[in-house]
């Protein structure tokens, strides 16, 4: 019991000594203190003034400059939408305008699209790499497009890289097993007959329900035969 209070005793003394030495310190460098403090205070008031009054503006700038060139991607009419006329803001100029803002991130999307139908593969590449999203379903699909981009310009390996990620962030009956083929198809191209049969029987295994799944046999027999 005596070892027990002594030890409590130890122990609230050195506590003690502890705040004195805080204490001492706090007194001795108030100056540095206070403007440190006063700095770190500074920094969030101007990251919350920098987001809410500039970086909200700015939204509400790119989505009203955004929505004409959404009406011309409607209509099919890519060259528009992407680059602009007088009458109407591109994806482009959204972008280079906007980017730092959630509706210049969407017009990067748009862009990677618009560039595609354009056959501006190189450019749709630019612009998907730089589009992010959480979206179960446009996540994936904006990957797929930077596989179709790559096999556009005949780098089926990087194609098939971007087709499996896209079918690995899916997870879907519905989108991954549309990925895998284009993986799978992208492997012949190159050879890489082991990575096709990988990429066809996982669907067969993992999807088995899937449209694509009740044809698998024949792709995996073929990308077999071609080892």
């Amino acid at each position: 019991m005596a070892e027990e209070i002594q030890n409590q005793e130890q122990l609230e003394e050195q506590i003690g000594d502890s705040l004195t030495k805080i204490e001492k310190f706090i007194e001795d460098n108030k100056k540095v203190v206070v403007a440190t403090i006063a700095v770190v205070v500074v920094l969030i008031c101007g990251f919350f003034a920098y987001k809410n009054l500039y970086l909200d503006k700015q939204q509400d700038k790119a989505l009203a400059a955004m929505f004409q060139a959404e009406n011309q991607f409607r209509a099919d009419s890519f060259h528009i939408a992407l680059y602009g006329n007088e009458n109407v803001t591109g994806f482009v100029d959204v972008i280079d305008e906007y980017g730092n803002t959630s509706a210049g991130n969407t017009a990067c999307y748009y862009a990677g699209i618009c560039a595609m139908r354009l056959g501006e593969f190189e450019d749709a590449i630019k612009y998907l790499e730089d589009f992010s999203t959480n979206d179960p379903i446009v996540g994936p699909e904006s990957i797929a497009l930077l596989g179709d981009a790559y096999a556009e310009l005949e780098d089926y390996k990087k194609a098939a890289s971007k087709y499996e990620k896209a079918a690995k962030k899916a997870d879907s009956e519905l989108l991954s097993p549309i990925f895998l083929m284009k993986a799978g198809k992208a492997y012949e191209k190159i050879g890489d007959n082991g990575s096709a049969v990988k990429a066809y029987t996982k669907i067969k295994e993992d999807y088995n329900n899937s449209p694509e799944a009740a044809s698998i046999e024949k792709y995996i027999t073929r990308a077999q035969l071609k080892k």
